[in-house]
């Protein structure tokens, strides 16, 4: 049989047609991606550290054993290998639903196809493991493997996935999810974990509903908020990591339906030495932003800073500007403030609960429970070097509802910053965000291939003028 096409179709209108067609040919370095500004640039080149990891272990794993042989889709090349113990009611499920993402995220859509994998499971689809339920434990979900790699040519891998018997729409997330993940797996193999299943969620967001399995990973970001957004391994902020995307497609992105974020991963794939033992990320996906913004610190800290603010007005906080996708979530969208003080117990000065991340942030809530006669409030913050935080100050009206913000001047070495705030007179409340960028110095910035990372402590102080 004739294996799936490799062609990559276009995903968005303003991504250059030969940033697609090299990967085809495995030829020239990608193009940086358009955000709103000029036609995209060269490939970033990024200064290596030969002592750092460069991207996650090249492993491939093997095809599990004692599923029975696969089903497969006679529309697209998906197939599903049902463990004899899994019901056969769920199996065919599973399948029409693998069967159903994959039109929606391939031939609708326009993404790229999962990556061919050689016809390893005896088969020339995308191949789906299904395992009993009971088997697995309760909080039991969907794991994508990568199968072992090709050391020639540009990077690229084809994967498989594992998953449990899941009920209605678990099992349709589970099935989107396993698609998407392939689809980065494709474009950018050295994709961190976490971000490869922040941008499989997110496509996930654009052709389904948010189920209870969203609700708990986003409702666990956001009481959680001081966490990598961008990071290496899965956790608290891998659904941050997907708000980031969604931002990023609200604010920057002109085609929707995931354009931007995959954009983005094509321009960050690399091409790793056939005898590496790790993919080679670089560039990443931060060096991508960071050159088509033209290399200029100040407009990532606006960036991470304006994405901080959104966070904040997720959910049943939102007005409809912020992530209308994820309106549904309601409460559990609510970010964490780590301190709630009224006007009238100022001046104060207090510390995060938590040590931030870089690209997490920490939030504070000031409630103008008072006339404020000066109609002005002074803000200073203290962190910890070499780190660089941006810091925002956002005015909320009575009804809940961002009026207007003002960023605090940014500055690379800096370890503190003040700000003054005035026009306050029809506000209710005044957030203070704080955004961590990370780093090492000047020439080492934030690089979610590095893990664990080091958190930093930060102070703020506030008091009427």
């Amino acid at each position: 049989m004739v294996p799936p096409a490799r062609t990559i179709p276009c995903v968005v209108s303003f991504v250059l047609a030969a940033l697609a067609s090299a990967r085809d040919a495995d030829a020239s370095p990608r193009g940086s991606i358009l955000l709103g500004g000029e036609p995209p640039m060269t490939k970033p080149n990024v200064e290596r550290d030969a002592w750092l990891p460069t991207g996650p272990p090249l492993v491939g794993s093997s095809r599990p054993n004692g599923f029975e042989r696969a089903a497969c889709s006679f529309r697209h090349p998906t197939c599903l290998h049902r463990h004899p113990s899994a019901p056969e009611a769920a199996a065919m499920e599973t399948l029409l639903a693998l069967e159903d993402a994959y039109e929606r995220l391939v031939v609708t859509m326009g993404l790229p196809a999962p990556e061919w994998d050689g016809g390893l499971g005896g088969t020339v689809g995308l191949d789906f493991y299904l395992t009993p339920a009971s088997a697995s434990g309760p909080r039991a979900e969907l794991e994508v493997a990568f199968d072992p790699p090709d050391p020639w040519g540009f990077d690229r891998a084809s994967t498989f996935c594992t998953a449990p018997v899941a009920p209605g729409s678990e099992r349709l997330r589970s099935v989107a999810l396993c698609v998407a993940e392939a689809i980065a797996a494709r474009l950018d193999p050295a994709l961190t974990p976490s971000l490869r299943r922040a941008y499989a969620s997110h496509l996930w967001h654009a052709i389904g509903a948010p189920t209870k399995r969203d609700l708990e990973e986003l409702e666990d970001a956001q009481v959680s908020p001081e966490r990598a957004v961008v990071g290496h391994a899965r956790s608290a902020g891998t659904a941050g990591a997907t708000l980031l995307f969604e931002h990023l497609e609200l604010t920057r992105g002109r085609g929707g339906g995931g354009a931007l974020a995959t954009a983005l991963l094509a321009a960050a794939a690399s091409d790793t030495p056939p005898r590496a033992i790790e993919w080679d990320d670089e560039p990443d996906l931060l060096d991508v932003l960071r050159h088509t913004l033209g290399e200029r610190p100040a407009e990532m800290g606006r960036l991470f800073g304006q994405f901080a603010v959104a966070r904040a007005f997720l959910g049943s906080r939102d007005d409809g500007t912020h992530f209308p996708r994820l309106l549904s979530i309601g409460d559990g969208g609510k970010v964490r403030f780590d301190w709630a003080l009224p006007l009238s117990t100022l001046p104060r000065r207090v510390a995060a609960t938590h040590p931030v991340e870089p690209t997490g942030s920490v939030y504070v809530w000031i409630a103008l429970d008072e006339v404020l006669l000066t109609d002005r409030l002074g803000f200073q913050a203290e962190w910890e070097p070499p780190v660089a935080f941006q810091w925002t100050l956002v005015r909320v009206g009575p009804d809940g509802r961002e009026l207007s913000r003002v960023l605090a001047p940014y500055q690379e070495r800096a370890t503190a910053v003040t700000q003054q705030l005035e026009g306050l007179a029809s506000a209710a409340a005044v957030l203070i965000v704080g955004t961590n960028l990370g780093g090492v110095d000047l020439e080492h910035p934030h690089d979610p291939d590095l893990w664990p990372v080091e958190p930093s402590g930060c102070t703020v102080y506030v008091t009427p003028l």
